[in-house]
């Protein structure tokens, strides 16, 4: 692989001075992604970096950042998880949780349909990953099968939030004409450059969930605007057309889903999985049932009647002629079938007394309330709270609405729902077991795929945990109610709390020291002696103290003396021959 990017993105280039680059897995309109490893962990990575071309446009590294900063602040296993971010010299990355699986756009390739009752439990693991992502405010913007991922498990992972916007920023990027997405899964506002909400994802996953039905998106043309202007002004043929194993309450489903208005869609990732799941269990669905075609049913005066194909016109003098006769008649009694049918339903209905039409009311603002003050006064205004309540991590002001559906000043009849986001404080979780006698590294890759990302190392003695190994972490393990951005200290062992000293004499001070580190005690160059008789060569240790065979505290201190001239040495009697000095 090339370099890129200044030369910043070769193959085993080091990026942000821990992540190492590897293979290429993808590229998009605005980044690249490869295959990676963290050196510090030792675990894989997935790594997203900036189009060289687009890292000097200001606006764009922008929205990249909004990427990360949005996708970091996600917690779900359906989603793929962020790590870490930054810049290096030029080079602007994400680095995110490395997933092995292929993409639904993988198993839909080549018109590939997927089983009604396993397309809706993919469907449903989608909405829960959105149902997180909308409560942060954050919406996807673009839902395909190419951003959703299936591990070996069957696992759904959703990813690539690369033009997801935060609908709470007052930044304006997205506000332009430009349409962002895949045309074959815009929404309708999306096509025609509207503002979207978390309505918008839910009509893409419409498209997705079509597609995994019948094998092909609703809507198909020669070119993105022609399949764009398809969203806007055409209505989709219901899936059962298409594929007849589709039942009636899924068609229900993901008709309302492709709803043109998204007043009429699902209003909620949350209540889209709901209905999923009481069509794939055989329940009724909310969504209305389409209704059955009849040949025998016509609507009397409809502008839009069906034009019947005759049957071709027989030769001159054969076959019989009274078939015409008996097709009229037909035609007359369910003519008169469907107007007793209409008549009857129009009695029926003119003794019923008219349902009175709700009061409307304006929704009042409840965002920084807590949330026993915010339910009183929109019961007071006539509206009721959602059950369940949306919950998420956010340190500040614990038991506020963050957020609610509908928005503030906006028009709602009395006795309807409003959705509410709190604050549940940040979020925890529980430190692994298990982690006594593993190696530091190991330790940091369980506690990391627990959800925690600060770490320290100390060291400690232990008379039963080997050198080098973990003895203990601070909480301790098996800690329940851990927040996330708790920092872990691992404590490393270094043995046993006392060593018994070598015998350094003769020795190099390189070797010295070598022998004393394994034993994890310091040297200490003292001075110099005369030199020792027993060692031939000169500059080797000729004395040390603590003396050899003595137990010293680990972590102590060697004092060594080496052979040489700095006192006065004793003349060499006649049968000794003189010491080489040193």
């Amino acid at each position: 692989m090339a370099d890129e990017t200044n030369g910043r993105t070769g193959e085993g280039t080091l990026i942000g001075g821990r992540y190492r680059i590897e293979e290429e897995l993808g590229r998009g309109g605005m980044a690249k992604v490869f295959k990676g490893t963290d050196t510090v962990l030792g675990r894989p990575v997935a790594i997203k970096i900036l189009a060289p071309q687009l890292a000097e446009d200001a606006s764009f590294v922008a929205r990249f950042r909004r990427e990360a900063q949005a996708a970091a602040r996600l917690n779900n296993p359906h989603l793929v998880g962020v790590y870490d971010t930054g810049s290096d010299d030029g080079v602007h990355f994400i680095v995110m949780e490395y997933v092995e699986a292929k993409t639904l756009a993988d198993y839909l390739a080549g018109g590939g349909r997927i089983l009604p009752e396993r397309a809706m439990e993919l469907s449903e693991s989608v909405c829960e990953a959105l149902t997180v992502a909308h409560a942060a405010g954050i919406v996807h913007r673009d839902i395909k099968p190419a951003n959703v991922m299936v591990t070996r498990k069957g696992e759904v992972k959703v990813t690539d939030f690369g033009i997801a916007r935060l609908t709470t920023s007052a930044d304006t990027v997205a506000q332009t004409a430009a349409v962002l997405g895949t045309a074959s899964y815009l929404s309708p506002e999306q096509a025609q450059g509207h503002q979207v909400d978390a309505r918008s994802d839910l009509y893409s996953l419409g498209v997705v969930l079509y597609e995994m039905l019948t094998g092909r998106p609703p809507f198909t043309g020669d070119s993105a605007v022609a399949v764009a202007s398809k969203h806007v002004l055409e209505q989709p043929v219901p899936p059962s057309k298409l594929n007849s194993d589709v039942p009636r309450g899924l068609d229900a489903v993901v008709m309302r889903a492709l709803a043109k208005n998204p007043a009429n869609r699902y209003q909620s990732a949350e209540e889209l999985r709901a209905d999923l799941e009481r069509a794939r269990t055989g329940q009724p669905v909310e969504a209305t049932p389409l209704l059955a075609e009849s040949a025998q049913t016509q609507v009397i005066g409809s502008r839009q009647e069906r034009t019947a194909v005759l049957p071709p016109v027989e030769p001159e003098g054969a076959g019989r002629r009274w078939w015409p006769g008996i097709l009229v008649a037909l035609l007359v009694v369910a003519g008169l079938a469907s107007g007793f049918y209409l008549l009857a339903t129009t009695l029926l209905r003119t003794n019923q007394k008219p349902s009175p039409t709700p009061a409307q009311v304006s929704v009042p603002p409840v965002v920084g309330l807590k949330l026993k003050d915010a339910t009183a006064k929109l019961e007071a205004a006539g509206l009721k709270v959602a059950t369940p309540l949306i919950r998420v991590s956010d340190p500040s002001a614990i038991g506020t609405v963050l957020k609610q559906d509908p928005q503030p000043g906006m028009t709602a009849k009395k006795g309807d729902t409003v959705t509410l986001t709190v604050s549940s404080g940040p979020a925890t979780g529980t430190i692994p077991t298990g982690l006594v006698g593993m190696t530091v590294e190991q330790v940091k890759q369980a506690l990391a795929k627990a959800g925690f990302k600060t770490f320290t190392v100390a060291q400690e003695t232990s008379d039963t945990v080997p050198a080098t190994f973990v003895t203990r972490t601070d909480p301790p393990e098996g800690t329940s109610g851990v927040t996330f951005d708790t920092s872990i200290t691992i404590y490393e062992s270094t043995g046993s709390g006392t060593v018994t000293v070598p015998d350094l004499t003769c020795f190099s001070f390189g070797a010295a020291k070598s022998a004393l580190d394994k034993l994890n005690l310091v040297i200490e160059l003292a001075g110099t002696m005369p030199p020792n008789s027993l060692c031939p060569h000169g500059s080797k240790i000729v004395s040390q103290d603590p003396s050899a065979g003595a137990t010293a505290n680990v972590g102590g201190t060697v004092q060594v003396w080496i052979a040489g001239e700095s006192s006065p040495s004793p003349s060499p009697s006649p049968t000794e021959s003189p010491s080489p000095t040193p």
